[in-house]
């Protein structure tokens, strides 16, 4: 390959490790796509491409590359892209539903579970630009979010309601105690001349409510 640009290869057991160094330019595609192809040995593999000291002038290697993943896919084989590196990242960006994409193998091992089931759903991650969400993904989110906040705050301005009218409820209920009472002791001492005179009369026991303006009623024809 050009002096400008690296290539290494290293296989172990199922594993087919690819590394591109170099700035990949257009009079490179036909070497790389060479490699890419001659790399194939089977089926079942996973194929590494670290491209993480790799940058590319030429999109045409996006479709080299998606074309090799059909390909390898058709070998029931797995293609991944390892890097971490804003530039890539960047030329990869309308791709990052498509490809397989970790900052290092032992990523890949650990998430391949995971992260294989939400990429399918349209959920990428990288450390260099961090969670990304497909287009649809992300309005269905958004959808969901909003209908959460919405029952959020119907919840609360429900709630608000219900304290605001137990709280009037008990204002009412605090103002009879108090009309009450006061009715009370003016009927106490409305019957003291009563008293004086001899007659027994309990003031102590229970009175309900509607009894004290009866009471009053009665003091005052007694009185007329």
């Amino acid at each position: 390959m050009s002096a400008n640009l690296d290539f290494a290869m290293e296989i172990f057991k199922n594993e087919i490790s690819l590394e591109f160094n170099g700035v990949l330019k257009s009079e490179h595609l036909p070497a790389v796509r060479e490699r890419l192809y001659s790399s194939v040995d089977g089926e079942h593999k996973i194929y590494f491409v670290n491209i993480e000291q790799a940058r590319f002038r030429d999109k045409n290697y996006l479709n080299m590359f998606l074309d090799f993943l059909n390909f390898v896919s058709g070998k029931e084989s797995e293609l991944v892209f390892i890097f971490h590196n804003e530039d890539c990242s960047k030329f990869f960006g309308p791709f990052f539903n498509i490809f397989k994409i970790y900052d290092s193998k032992e990523s890949y091992r650990k998430n391949t579970g995971l992260w294989d089931k939400l990429k399918a759903t349209g959920i990428t991650y990288q450390r260099t630009t961090g969670l990304r969400l497909a287009p649809g993904v992300a309005i269905v989110f958004l959808i969901l979010l909003a209908g959460w906040l919405l029952t959020l705050f119907s919840i609360i301005s429900s709630q608000d309601q219900d304290i605001r009218d137990r709280e009037n409820i008990l204002h009412e209920l605090q103002d009879k105690y108090s009309r009450s009472i006061q009715a009370l002791e003016t009927l106490k001492a409305s019957v003291a001349p009563l008293r004086s005179m001899g007659f027994e009369i309990d003031t102590t026991s229970k009175v309900p409510l509607g009894a004290i303006s009866e009471w009053e009623e009665f003091l005052r024809e007694r009185e007329r």
